[in-house]
């Protein structure tokens, strides 16, 4: 009726609360129903992986919510007529014929048209922007691991540790202190290249790790048991390099180092429909250290956030005198 009032000079005879009314009804719908469609575009489109199939979701959006916007007006205008202005001999005027309600159909359609544009564009341009701003996050928290490599990942403990137990096994056993130095230059080879790469494949990751054991086992001999348990669908998903490396250093120097007798580190891959479960478990119990800097955790989260956002989870627990971390990875 307000639109009927707007196009025939207030033939309708409406009082001026009347069309106020009317007016403040179609306003407050306007708002309601564009908020709702903005609401169901951000929920079924992926502004970030736009697609050709996105154009046509966002026109069904739209026409579905003209047509909503078009009954409720509609049911809005039958009951206050009829029940609260007392007027329901307007519907005979002939502005409530098939032309003006398709004219106030069409009105509203480009007004929503317009309203969908714009507000396509700018999100659009915002998530540009903000993918622009996690790929820049993410190279920068990729250079700072390589700078924090030997601080946090192979740190010099580690490798003064390692050196010396090496110097050592060569009183004992010469051929297997030489295979130990060959192991600990592919680890630090594999540290300082790998590390600037988003994603390699599990398979090399475990190579890698058990370098890592096997150095380490130098050390605590047979103090350190050292299990696995690989899902071989599992060896060629791609993951962040290093991170089970990190995993497992944090479980031999926060679990076995402080246990006299030993303990045993076991790691096992799994692919759960769309996602991949990196778990590993460490005798021990989870105190952290005065001296503790939790720098391997801290990196492995933020990674994890930002390469998968909210998609990937990293959780850390004790049970039963097992200390348990596991990662949750999608898998494409």
């Amino acid at each position: 009726m307000a639109f009927a009032y707007w196009i025939n000079d207030n033939d309708l005879n409406l009082e001026v609360w009347q069309f106020t009314m009317d007016f403040t009804i179609v306003f407050l719908l306007s708002i309601f129903y564009t908020h709702q469609l903005k609401r169901s575009i951000n929920k079924f489109i992926q502004f970030d992986n736009l697609k050709g199939i996105d154009a046509l979701k966002i026109l069904g959006l739209l026409l579905g919510f003209i047509l909503l916007f078009y009954i409720t007006y509609t049911l809005y205008i039958q009951f206050t007529y009829h029940f609260i202005y007392d007027r329901a001999d307007v519907f005979d005027h002939e502005s409530q014929g098939l032309k003006n309600n398709l004219l106030f159909i069409l009105n509203y359609l480009i007004y929503f048209l317009v309203w969908t544009g714009f507000y396509v564009a700018v999100k659009g341009l915002m998530e540009l922007n903000k993918g622009r701003e996690t790929r820049l996050q993410l190279e920068s928290n990729l250079k700072e691991s390589q700078l924090n490599t030997l601080k946090g990942q192979i740190n010099p403990h580690f490798m003064f540790n390692s050196l010396n137990n090496i110097r050592g096994l060569m009183l004992e056993d010469v051929d297997r202190a030489r295979n130990m130095l060959t192991i600990l230059s592919e680890t630090l080879r594999y540290t300082l290249t790998k590390s600037d790469s988003n994603a390699i494949a599990l398979e090399d990751e475990l190579e890698m790790v058990e370098n890592y054991v096997e150095i380490s086992k130098i050390q605590f001999e047979d103090r350190l048991l050292f299990e696995t348990d690989i899902d071989q669908s599992t060896l060629n998903i791609l993951i962040p390099p290093m991170i089970i490396q990190m995993l497992i250093e944090n479980a031999i120097k926060h679990g076995i180092s402080n246990l006299k007798e030993g303990g045993k580190v076991r790691l096992s891959t799994l692919k759960e429909n769309s996602e991949l479960r990196i778990e590993v478990a460490n005798t021990g119990k989870l105190i952290q250290s005065k001296d503790s800097t939790q720098l391997g955790l801290i990196n492995i989260k933020q990674r994890l956030a930002l390469l998968y956002g909210k998609a990937a989870t990293f959780e850390l627990i004790e049970t039963d005198d097992l200390v348990i971390a596991t990662i949750k990875i999608p898998v494409a």
